[in-house]
């Protein structure tokens, strides 16, 4: 059993968020309005930083998981070599390689439970909090540690707040408690947003959470900001809840991935046809098969706890969810994934499946077959999409166009649902002279949205650039004109956007 550390903003209600990891409202808990004050507290945040050195967590960079022919950070011209040349088999290694590193074991506990390397890693909450007390704190360490009872909230994802329909459908739902929910709705995951520790580094030490940072790179006539070094990571790992020991049968009936509709469409787990039991007692002999209907449980549809990576909530992160009790578990089922190793970043997404040897789309046959040894226990039940470019062939980052062949890399619990009003612009590929319209969560790329990142100055009429589905983007497009690029990453953009400095 597994602890993961979380503490981004609860949803506010009715809240329109942006980005994939959309503009979110700030200051949603008493903890972070307090820390916020501490900003201006140089006593306060230097007696944080010595809080920090007391027992607690320690984020641990990402281990070399023993992988014949993986390496990390690797060389950006090897990866590019790799993408130019088609060279499928290295990218699926590499991408297996990271999500080994980052799920393995470390040798801390919390509540008695091993921690994996991701969940030792600062969230953004914790890295906005941060960043208000750097100055204060006079460069101290103050990622040294993590607190040693960490509090632990999840989000509604975020960017189900870019679609109308997902959007009205939440605000619906957003005073329910998560037990309240059926495993029928796709709003049914919480997520959150972690950074390796050099990522952190990065944004508390450039000060990027803050809107006066980026509006001054604006002013000094900055396109983008500075690249983040090559070995960061940001992830967003999502999750569902299960009833704990309370509940009468000790199974949880999950809604399962087994591949895309045949015409395009909004794909959310409403429309999923199978599911499987989790058995929360580890009784289960779940052998790879689901229940088509999501009829009644039997040994072979029926999966351990043990099966996936999780975590126990305590009394207040039940709370915090709206409903459930202390002993409830929160259950990974979905992981993004980019890491800095190119100009353009990796990406690579995780999803739990009942049958990983047979993963449906968006993985493949080649995919799974590049699994490494080194794979071990409740992470080798998790499938894997990747792609390190948005069309074949792979165009530049400036001056390039869309002719060539759509690459669909979405994550299941994530991007499935989006329809077409997700999107701020059509997508289109040109396909030996056939345009094909991308325009639904199951034709996207997780590059060509994250390209799109930008900040918006405060108060601008000036449109943020917003999602798009599978397409080329040109990263010198006039659209960006008036924003700053953020590196790929909403979460720059969303933290700083959406909130000026003197709310902090």
């Amino acid at each position: 059993m597994s602890n993961n550390y979380i503490l981004p903003l609860l949803l506010a209600a009715g809240a329109l968020l942006a980005g994939c990891d959309s503009p979110s409202s700030k200051k949603d808990t008493a903890t972070e309005e307090s820390a916020d004050k501490m900003a201006d507290n140089a006593g306060q945040a230097e007696g944080l930083e010595a809080a920090s050195a007391l027992p607690g967590i320690q984020p641990v960079d990402m281990p070399n998981p023993g992988i014949p022919g993986y390496t990390f950070p690797q060389d950006s011209a090897t990866i590019n070599q790799w993408v130019s040349a088609g060279n499928a088999a290295a990218i699926n290694l590499h991408g297996w390689g990271i999500w080994t590193a980052l799920s393995s074991a470390t040798s801390q506990l919390y509540n008695g439970d091993t921690l994996h390397v991701f969940e030792t890693w600062h969230t953004k909450a914790e890295v906005d909090s941060l960043s208000n007390l750097h100055t204060a704190a006079k460069g101290k360490n103050l990622l040294a540690r993590r607190p040693a009872e960490p509090k632990r909230q999840l989000n509604r994802p975020r960017q189900f707040f870019r679609d109308p329909q997902l959007t009205s459908k939440l605000q619906k739902k957003v005073n329910l408690g998560a037990h309240l929910m059926v495993a029928d709705d796709e709003e049914e995951v919480f997520e959150s947003v972690s950074y390796d520790p050099t990522a952190a580094r990065t944004i508390i030490d450039g000060k990027l959470f803050h809107a006066s940072t980026l509006q001054g790179m604006l002013n000094n006539q900055q396109a983008a900001i500075p690249d983040f070094p090559n070995t960061a990571i940001a992830i967003k790992p999502v999750y569902e809840i299960v009833p704990g020991p309370r509940h009468s049968t000790g199974l949880y009936k999950m809604k399962v991935w087994s591949g895309s509709p045949k015409l395009p469409q909004p794909y959310g787990q409403g429309k999923w046809p199978s599911c499987v039991y989790v058995d929360i007692k580890n009784g289960g002999q779940g052998n790879g098969q689901v229940s088509q209907g999501c009829g009644s449980a039997t040994p072979a549809t029926t999966y351990n706890l043990n099966d996936f990576i999780h975590y126990t909530l305590t009394a207040a992160e039940a709370k915090a969810l709206g409903g459930g009790e202390a002993g409830d578990y929160a259950i990974l089922v979905a992981m993004h994934i980019t890491s800095k190793e190119i100009k353009r970043w990796t990406w690579q997404t995780m999803w739990w499946a009942p049958n990983p040897d047979r993963a449906p789309d968006p993985s493949s046959p080649a995919v799974v077959a590049a699994r490494p040894a080194q794979l071990k226990g409740p992470s080798r039940h998790y499938a894997m999409a990747i792609s390190y470019q948005m069309i074949h062939p792979v165009q530049p980052l400036v001056g390039g166009n869309n002719k060539g062949k759509s690459i669909y890399v979405f994550n299941p619990y994530l991007e499935a649902p989006f329809s077409s009003s997700t999107f701020s612009e059509p997508a289109r590929v040109v396909t030996n002279g056939i345009v094909v319209v991308n325009n639904v969560g199951i034709r996207t790329n997780c590059m060509s949205c994250h390209a799109q990142a930008s900040f918006t100055p405060l108060r601008s009429k000036i449109q943020n650039p917003g999602y798009i589905a599978d397409t080329y983007v040109d990263m010198g497009s006039p659209k960006f004109k008036g924003n700053l690029r953020t590196d790929f990453l909403w979460s720059i953009s969303d933290m700083a956007t959406f909130t000026a400095d003197s709310a902090r």
